[in-house]
């Protein structure tokens, strides 16, 4: 029975432990404002100087706040009066402490005579944490029932604080940490920090805010919020405030982007602001802390992708107008469809070639010549010739240029003198005595010119934004006898040796040349028979090599457009399988390894320069834009049908 006994006193007291350490009092500092206030309370109540509160641990006994000071921080458990307090359950009270040994054991520190009073910490689960203790060195008498009450109260609400502690606060190294870590975001997202104190009507402004924004640091006066208003761009300042004051109404914080006023030297830099309005306990605000962001570089850089846009948009509109004049004249100079497909097809491709060396151009700078070449040798190579002595242009000058001459060009092709049959184009240049050089654009042999009504973006483009950007000038005149322009550019424009060429690749064993040429032709009935899978995700150009090949006796087994479709179908039957390089963004790669590994031949047709081409492949490559007739070889060439 003893056994049983201590069996179950020791479960209650691990119980009770439990409770007591799931409160986590140990961990926090004991000069928490709340139960100083309660130990204050607690000694006025009964009228004695001195008041503590107890925690019960396993061996000790942890004072977590005392009023009127002699208390010791940690006192031994062994022989004092919690285990009575544990077992009883209700206030303790005394006037002599020398008259009980395990009262006194309690040590609360008055001597003999002294008077004192305790009320256990009740945790709701039952078992006894704690006790709260008042004392007095000198007699007094004996506590009536309503101190003993308000004693009791008084545990209990230290019970309830005890129970709803806020979080531990991190410890000074931590706060630091943390502090750092926000000063490293702020600084890294190009933040400043500053406050409106709306009772004083001043700013706090940062150090980081004030060299962001050029702003005063430290105090400035407020002047009702208006003060930061003066620095917001004249034309939109009514609208940011309105703006501000409306987000502010509905949400209580705002988010806006602005301009500034410019600066001295007339640049306009662009901010983003984000506040949030702090209130008191009545709900009235007080102040406002908020942000500043430069965002003036992301600005530039969306105005840079919407010229860019722009750009790309009017350049695809004068190549489609390139197209349609060079189809015309193809077709005027053609005596049957089938010459003017491949009269057409081939002057598409030296087209594509041009831009080839357009792009290498532009980010690697070029030879004057390469770029002329690239402008004017797939439009009309009988009716244009350039000239000069070997010139290096940097990558920013040799685009500029190039989009100059393709200007130029397109205007020729669609009004000047490549309109017509018997016109002539003539591009010239030579070093200036300045370091630079002068180039001069001369059509003849066309339709008279005439000034526009209007002008259009690419004199626009011609006179004022190249002239800037090669450091120089250029100016179109219009003559009876053509158009011609005179472009000269400064010294920086010049490169000082030649500029490093693309890294070439690796050339396939087998390319099929895409040049109009007798040796397109393949034997009638070559590949007659023989069952194709076509993967290309374009439609129309499935739709007319599906045709064409068909035309030639080839049956289609297939056309898949993406790249899990392609997969599904190499398990059908067929001799070869056109292949489109890119699908929708995804590599065909994939595909080309299954069929090398099975054994099954196929052909690449790709609208990617040599670089950008699938490598390590023993295919032909057809490069786009393509014909009928070129796909056909291709497939006699890899399936030994020629």
């Amino acid at each position: 029975m003893d056994d049983a006994r201590s069996t179950t006193d020791a479960d209650r007291e691990a119980g009770r432990l439990r409770a007591t350490q799931a409160l986590k009092a140990f961990e926090r500092p004991g000069d928490d404002p709340r139960f100083t206030r309660l130990m204050r309370l607690a000694a006025g109540r009964l009228h004695v100087p001195r008041a503590s509160l107890w925690l019960i641990g396993g061996t000790q006994l942890h004072c977590k706040a005392s009023y009127g000071g002699g208390h010791d921080s940690v006192r031994p458990r062994a022989g004092s009066a919690a285990d009575r307090l544990i077992a009883r359950r209700e206030p303790l009270f005394g006037q002599m402490v020398g008259a009980d040994a395990g009262l006194a054991a309690l040590g609360l520190g008055h001597g003999p005579g002294g008077f004192f009073a305790c009320a256990p910490l009740i945790h709701p689960d039952g078992p006894v944490v704690g006790y709260l203790a008042v004392e007095d060195a000198c007699p007094r008498a004996e506590p009536g029932p309503e101190a003993l009450e308000a004693l009791t109260d008084l545990a209990a609400l230290a019970m309830d604080a005890l129970l709803h502690e806020p979080p531990i606060a991190p410890s000074t190294g931590l706060r630091s940490l943390d502090t750092e870590r926000l000063a490293l975001a702020i600084g890294a997202a190009s933040l400043g920090e500053f406050e409106w104190d709306r009772t004083l009507d001043i700013y706090r402004i940062s150090p980081r805010l004030a060299k962001i924004a050029n702003l005063p640091v430290g105090v400035i006066p407020a002047e009702d919020g208006q003060a930061l208003f003066r620095y917001v761009h004249a034309d939109d300042r009514a609208e940011i405030q309105r703006g501000v004051d409306e987000q502010l109404r509905k949400r209580g914080r705002y988010e806006v982007e602005f301009r500034r006023n410019p600066d001295d030297k007339g640049r306009v830099q662009w901010n983003r602001a984000a506040g949030v309005m702090m209130a008191d306990e009545a709900g009235d605000p007080t102040r406002l802390i908020g942000v500043i962001q430069d965002i003036t570089d992301r600005k530039q850089q969306d105005e840079q992708r919407e010229s860019l846009l722009a750009e790309l948009d009017h350049r695809i509109k004068n190549l489609l107008a390139v197209v349609q004049s060079v189809a015309a004249h193809s077709a005027r100079k053609s005596s049957s469809l089938d010459v003017f497909l491949k009269t057409f097809a081939g002057r598409l491709k030296s087209m594509s070639s041009a831009h080839d060396l357009l792009s290498a151009a532009r980010w690697r700078g070029a030879t004057l010549a390469r770029i002329a070449a690239a402008e004017l040798g797939g439009l009309a190579p009988t009716q244009t010739r350039w000239d000069g002595p070997e010139l290096f242009l940097t990558p920013r000058a040799a685009s500029a240029l190039s989009l100059t001459l393709h200007e130029l060009a397109v205007n020729a092709v669609k009004y000047g003198a490549l309109s017509t049959e018997n016109g002539k184009v003539e591009v010239v240049w030579r070093r200036s005595p300045e370091g630079g050089f002068a180039l001069e654009w001369l059509e003849s042999g066309g339709p008279p010119a005439s000034e526009p009504v209007s002008r259009g973006f690419g004199a626009t483009l011609v006179e004022d934004v190249v002239g800037r950007e090669l450091g120089g000038s250029a100016r179109i005149d219009y003559r009876r006898s053509g158009v011609s322009a005179l472009i000269q550019a400064a010294p920086e424009a010049l490169a000082s040796g030649p500029p490093p060429e693309p890294e070439k690749a690796a050339a396939p064993e087998r390319i099929v040349e895409t040049l109009i040429a007798a040796d397109e032709n393949i034997r009638p009935g070559a590949i007659s028979g023989l069952k194709v899978l076509i993967v290309e995700d374009s439609l129309l150009l499935a739709l007319e090599l599906e045709a064409g090949l068909e035309d030639a006796g080839v049956v289609v087994v297939g056309c898949a457009a993406e790249l899990g479709e392609a997969l599904s179908m190499l398990d059908q039957d067929f001799d070869v399988a056109v292949l489109d390089a890119d699908l929708n963004g995804q590599s065909v790669a994939p595909v080309a390894e299954i069929l090398r590994r099975e054994g099954r031949p196929f052909v690449f047709a790709t609208g990617y320069a040599d670089k950008a081409a699938p490598m390590g492949f023993d295919a032909p490559i057809v490069r786009k834009p393509y014909n009928v007739h070129q796909i056909a070889r291709a497939i006699a060439d890899v399936t030994g049908r020629h």
